[in-house]
């Protein structure tokens, strides 16, 4: 066609389109005529015009045959005339996300009740001569007031306050001391209540970068905690009853922690070839979490995850510069391998030392650590194959049974470190050695009056130099291995984490205080002796599912071993025993890895020097959006000599739980019932606690412990 064939020298780009378009709709028409023999032009039937004038052009045209088509027309030569007017320039692919910001966390709110938390042993106060070292103390309403002397007020025998339940009954309202016991006995309990917003939001800078955090609002606060008559702040509320509002918390003011704090900020960075760089603050998690453990829990395909993501008190967090590279080019055998820098302690800084002008942007351009040596080096190296949720169901839907499994160690090492006892950076930012002669050192204690930023003591020493007066040679390097593997085939779960600690640390004396003229500035290298741990623990569950996965019934085991120290001094929670004993064998679980409601989260707080032993059976019921779960556990000590009765048996709990777990909805809410009945490794002795003035409640022995829980969730 000569007649749309311009030359290209003649007309200008823009103007050569129009030719082009005009063709193409002029065969558009020709196309859409020939492929509707039946129709002729306005849709009319026969070809015909509207108002049934005759055509002359269609097919079905009067007279008519059909017209032999010719050979197509061809497309244009240039191809410049098929390009866009305005080029648009194309997006780098990869490079962007359409989601930019994603916000993940949870708010949950919880109600607690104990009852006889100190299994009825008491709390003495030194005054009275006793020292049950017993972690918590009866309601202040349940104990006696104290004289001019400090001795305890008694009224028949039995503890007596302006508030206390029995003597109201008996001398204002009349009742019988029987009935006036059995009542106020009710009183021996705990009822709290309290919430949190977690927030973890993900910036996502491109596709392969971005930026997490993980902050938390009114973390754990007490409900009705803060209210406007705590400091007196509403004048109209002179006393709580008056309160109107209840104020935020302010760190120092009317709570030790602030509304919202930020726990942790850490980059995230994949590199194509399956290089991965993460660095800041970020979640210290390994395995089943009994060892590090950031308190988020974690998506092991059963409905019973969320609880232990909502329901956790502990998490840690680590400073870190960690380098990953995943190898193998299939996904579902994927295997990454991992090595981090940690700061797991950096000793104090110089703001810490010097006051606060030498914070940040102040004196300094800069905050930074005052002593290189007296850092705690961690480093890690790690081989994992772990499958995502979404993996570990694709394969599970196959029938295939999926193995996942991995390796780790972290070695840290200590060259300088403070005497063990000296006051610690937190009790007002100084290390002053001061210590009080009425103070028993523990080896964990904090002894002696603390310095103010930048101030200095009465012999004119400042913090700066107190802390070089305190340092000594620590020479410490601990080693931790720990081995994880998980199986999973179809119902069927088993999952197993074993961890040691082997190391050595040099220590001082700690059964040596003040009455034995220890002074922490004068300990010196002559005076440490090396220090030896070998430890060892491990968590073993076992889930399989029936009925259709509706009734699930299970297998936890347990170990931690403990130590051989005898003595008074055996809370299991202690990592430094007194009694000179060669090794530091005792393993503590990490406190966020709980299971039960009152020994080992509780009592305890720790799972340490124990052996435990916990069948359990869930059902599921309407449409697995509730279940009901019974616990059994019995625990034993490793080490008797480490108990506080010095027997091996800790005790047997039994836990109930009824909860509802939304299939579609992210919603969560559960009722527990436990309750504990301790056995001889916490009774105390009378031998050992039974002074001329204190002899221990219930003659040393350890009363049952119950707890009735409720909370209610929300998880986004």
């Amino acid at each position: 066609m000569p007649a749309l064939m311009y030359p290209r020298s003649r007309y200008p780009r823009r103007l050569r389109l129009v030719p082009a378009f005009a063709a193409l709709a002029v065969l558009s028409i020709a196309v859409s005529a020939h492929a509707q023999p039946g129709m002729g032009m306005g849709g009319m039937p026969g070809g015909g015009m509207a108002g049934g004038m005759p055509g002359g052009a269609g097919p079905g045209g009067p007279g008519g045959k059909d017209k032999k088509e010719g050979p197509a027309e061809a497309a244009p030569k240039d191809k410049q005339a098929l390009l866009p007017i305005d080029p648009v320039p194309a997006q780098p692919k990869g490079l962007r996300r359409l989601q930019i910001f994603e916000m993940r966390g949870y708010m949950r709110m919880r109600g607690d009740y104990f009852h006889r938390l100190d299994m009825g042993l008491g709390q003495p106060s030194a005054a009275s001569g006793g020292d049950i070292d017993n972690k918590f103390s009866p309601p202040p309403s349940t104990q006696s007031q104290t004289d001019a002397e400090g001795n305890p007020v008694l009224q028949g025998g039995l503890p007596y306050n302006d508030a206390q339940c029995f003597g109201y009954l008996t001398e204002q309202r009349g009742v019988n001391q029987a009935k006036a016991l059995k009542r106020c006995n009710r009183r021996n309990g705990a009822a709290s209540a309290n919430m949190r917003l977690r927030l973890e939001p993900t910036l996502h800078i491109t596709d392969t970068v971005k930026v997490h955090t993980t902050i938390d609002v009114l973390d754990n606060i007490v409900l009705g905690s803060t209210p406007d008559s705590f400091l007196g702040e509403n004048p109209w509320a002179p006393i709580d009853l008056y309160t109107r509002t209840q104020m935020p918390p302010s760190d120092g003011r009317n709570s030790w922690q602030d509304s919202i704090t930020v726990k942790r900020a850490w980059g995230h960075i994949r590199f194509g070839w399956g290089l991965d760089l993460k660095f800041g603050r970020m979640p210290h998690h390994w395995g089943m979490g009994v060892v590090a453990n950031d308190g988020n829990g974690y998506h092991r395909g059963d409905a019973s995850d969320i609880v232990r993501m909502l329901d956790m008190d502990f998490g840690d967090s680590i400073d870190s510069l960690r380098l990953g590279y995943d190898f193998g080019k299939d996904r579902r055998r994927t295997h990454t391998l991992e090595a981090s820098w940690d700061w797991a302690a950096s000793g104090p800084t110089t703001s810490q030392l010097f006051g606060p002008k030498w914070a940040s942007g102040n004196t300094v351009g800069q905050d930074f650590s005052a002593e290189k040596f007296d850092n705690v080096y961690q480093w890690r190296i790690s081989l994992l194959r772990r499958d995502d949720p979404s993996m570990l169901r694709r394969k599970l839907s196959l029938g295939e049974p999926v193995f996942n499994y991995g390796a780790i160690a972290w070695i840290r090492y200590q060259a300088l470190d403070r005497v063990t006892g000296s006051p610690g950076l937190g009790d007002g930012l100084g290390t002053n050695p001061t210590w009080s002669d009425e103070s028993r050192d523990d080896g964990l204690g904090r002894q002696g009056s603390a310095l103010g930023n930048g101030a200095s003591d009465s012999v004119g020493d400042s913090a700066a130099q107190n802390y070089t007066n305190l340092l000594i040679q620590r020479r410490a390097l601990v080693i931790t291995p720990d081995l994880w593997l998980r199986v999973n085939w179809r119902t069927l779960r088993v999952e197993m984490e074993a961890a040691g600690v082997i190391g050595r640390f040099n220590e001082r004396d700690l059964s040596r205080g003040p009455s034995d003229g220890v002074v922490l500035e004068d300990v010196s290298t002559a005076d440490l002796s090396k220090q030896w741990m070998l430890q060892l623990g491990y968590a073993l569950e076992f889930k399989y599912g029936v009925f259709k996965d509706r009734f699930h019934i299970g297998f936890d085991q347990g170990f931690s071993s403990g130590d051989d120290t005898n003595g008074p001094n055996s809370n299991p929670q202690d990592p430094l025993r007194t009694a000179g004993n060669k090794y530091l064998s005792g393993f503590r679980f990490n406190p966020a890895y709980q299971q039960d409601l009152l020994l080992f989260r509780e009592v305890m707080g720790t799972t340490a020097n124990a052996a435990y032993f916990r069948p359990w059976a869930a059902f599921y019921f309407l449409n697995n959006n509730m279940s009901g779960r019974l616990d059994v556990q019995y625990a034993l000590a490793h080490q008797r000599q480490a108990t506080f009765g010095g027997k091996y048996s800790w005790g047997l709990e039994i836990d109930a739980a009824l909860r509802y777990h939304d299939t579609r909805e992210p919603i969560f809410v559960q009722l527990q019932y436990g309750v504990l009945f301790p056995f001889g490794g916490f009774d105390r002795p009378l031998n050992i606690y039974q002074t001329d003035s204190y002899v221990p409640l219930n003659d040393g022995d350890a009363k049952a412990v119950q707890t009735v829980q409720a909370q209610v969730g929300i998880r986004f």
